[in-house]
């Protein structure tokens, strides 16, 4: 019985024409051999599975060809049948890996004097070269630098960085890339009909993404199929032996991502667990469905190149969008990371499937727009039906029998104590103080809901109508000065030195002499600002805000008013006493 052989090496390609995904470096390969202008040493880097020793070994047999049919080589002459067989004595493989010393590299300088045998050129190919030491590096450079005429090195590696720029500089250097789903889905067919296997279309398409670019590992799963479905894969195959999931199961999860369904997407993953399933290669499959999804929304057709059925995508895609899949595959690709080092993966799973059903609970920029976005609607939506009263115009609304008094309730400023003067009306624009009385620091509370309605008008009024000029300001500075020292004692004497300065709008500016750093900071506190903004209104018609500055020099101001106390002066003459200030003069009294 003659022993079996893996469908990797049973078709591995044998010409430059078979060698797939890597056109740019076969065509400048049989233009060099076609031209005679072959160098004497080239470094393969790329991936595992991309074709670097199967190119080697077709260069070589290209080189030694006895009947070559133009740049390739003919598969027929003894030269290409020993070489193909691994019994070519020009062509020397040798594994770095396991022959990595300076003994191992000096024999191969020894050797390399030797002239061939039966071809032109006597060729070497040093496989996972990375692997040599430094000092089988250095004894590699006079070689590599003059070698005989007839002598052909050819590197092949996964890690190129880890190659001395010295050997670097002396090759042609060749980046193999990862092969397309669609070229390894093709390559598949192909060997698939050439050993009378059954492969169902799905299948192939799992076996392409699972192989990640490499298509010897693409041959490898094919094969192990094979063996496991009796010549007929299946889907259901597939997944069985690479432990995935369905892709009925991914849409099902997307949709719950999508719907923010957190119970049944955790109820999912506990099924997946019971099932064996491995939670970080889901998370690995989940983020590859979700960034199918987005490519196939932003570039339609983009997802069929990455071997899925667009079909299957475009149901599942609708219940997206563009914000909401890039924070999904975002969650999804974290979470495998920290599951690959987490000691409780399924946790680490749990709560990205959490985050990214709620992706409104996030800290990043997009999880900020998306709930402005939902406050913004909320916001329009209740607009129509509040009414804030002395903030913004009321308009008539037709008579429902529902009290409308929170959305008319006017907020009071901290800084104002409830019940100061609270059975005084506030003073119209305008309007003057009577000598020999007391200003009157009444704050008017907020109408009820049929007040409101009747008194505010319909039409809002322009910002400055109805403001008092800065003569009118300062003629009630005294004033609000007074209310001040009867409210709030400790502000009054912060106040003493400012003057009302300039109105802007609906902004008075009031001035602290220069250098007055602590008065100015003690006003520009929140509720001392509100306090004097509301006295204010109290004197002065319209809603008012309050700045402060710096001035030099003096601030003209009018001069107070003479207020006349006969009930004092009669006192005085009938009893001979004196006036006193309590505040002033407390320790006359005590």
């Amino acid at each position: 019985m003659m022993a079996y052989r893996a469908l990797y090496r049973e078709w591995r390609p044998q010409t430059f024409g078979a060698i797939i995904g890597q056109e740019h470096i076969t065509r400048t390969l049989k233009n060099a051999v076609e031209a005679g202008r072959v160098g004497h040493a080239y470094l393969f880097c790329g991936t595992r599975g991309t074709g670097k020793t199967t190119t080697a070994k077709v260069l070589a047999k290209a080189l030694n060809c006895l009947q070559p049919e133009g740049p390739e080589p003919c598969n027929r002459c003894d030269n290409c049948t020993a070489i193909t067989e691994g019994l070519s004595v020009d062509v020397i493989e040798i594994d770095a890996a396991s022959n990595r010393g300076i003994d191992e590299i000096r024999d191969l300088r020894e050797k390399v004097q030797f002239t061939p045998s039966s071809g032109r050129f006597r060729v070497y190919i040093i496989d996972e070269v990375h692997m040599l030491t430094n000092e089988a590096f250095n004894a590699l450079l006079k070689t590599l630098e003059e070698p005989p005429r007839h002598a052909v090195l050819l590197l092949a590696t996964t890690e190129p960085h880890k190659i001395p720029l010295t050997i670097l500089s002396r090759c042609q250097r060749f980046d193999f890339k990862r092969i397309t789903s669609a070229g390894i889905i093709g390559r598949l067919q192909e060997v698939a009909a050439g050993a009378q296997l059954k492969v169902e279309e799905e299948a192939l398409r799992l076996i392409a993404r699972a192989a990640e670019g490499g298509l010897r590992d693409a041959l490898s799963l094919l094969d192990q199929a094979a063996a496991f479905g009796a010549m007929t894969i299946t889907a259901g195959d597939v997944h069985n032996l690479l432990g995935t999931v369905r892709v009925d199961g991914l849409s099902r999860m997307a949709g719950y991502l999508a719907a923010g369904d957190v119970g049944e997407a955790l109820r999912l993953a506990s099924q997946l667990t019971a099932e064996g399933k491995d939670l970080r290669l889901f998370a690995r499959e989940m983020a590859a469905y979700l960034r199918a999804l987005l490519l196939e929304k932003i570039a339609p057709g983009a997802a069929a190149q990455e071997a899925w059925d667009a079909a299957e995508l475009s149901s599942c895609m609708s219940q997206f969008n563009e914000e909401r899949l890039v924070k999904s595959v975002a969650i999804m690709a974290a979470a495998e990371q920290e599951m690959k080092w987490s000691n409780l993966p399924g946790i680490a799973l749990e709560l990205a499937l959490i985050k990214a059903c709620r992706p409104a609970d996030g800290e990043d920029l997009a999880s900020l727009a998306t709930r402005l976005s939902a406050l913004e609607e909320k916001i329009n939506k209740l607009g129509a039906d509040r009414v804030i009263y002395g903030e913004q115009p009321v308009r008539e609304l037709p008579p429902t029998g529902k009290s409308m008094e929170t959305g008319l309730k006017k907020r009071e400023p901290a800084g104002l104590e409830k019940g100061a003067g609270a059975s005084h009306s506030p003073l119209q624009a305008g309007q003057k103080e009577r000598p020999g009385s007391e200003p009157k620091v009444a704050y008017r509370p907020a109408p009820s809901s049929q007040e409101a309605v009747q008194e505010t008008p319909k039409q809002p009024e322009t910002e400055a109508s109805g403001l008092a000029d800065l003569e009118e300001v300062k003629e009630v500075w005294q004033e609000i000065l007074g209310a001040i020292r009867k409210e709030r004692l400790p502000l009054y004497h912060n106040y003493l030195r400012a003057v009302p300065l300039d109105i802007k709008g609906r902004g008075l500016v009031v001035g602290f002499p220069e250098g007055d750093e602590l008065g100015r900071e003690i006003a520009e506190l929140p509720e001392n600002k509100t306090y004097l903004a509301v006295l204010l209104s109290r004197f002065l018609q319209g809603n008012w805000r309050v700045t402060f500055k710096h001035y030099k020099g003096t601030a003209s101001m009018p001069a107070p008013r003479q207020v006349t106390k006969p009930a004092i002066v009669d006192v005085k003459k009938q009893f001979g006493g004196e006036e006193i200030d309590f505040e002033e003069d407390s320790d006359k009294l005590f």
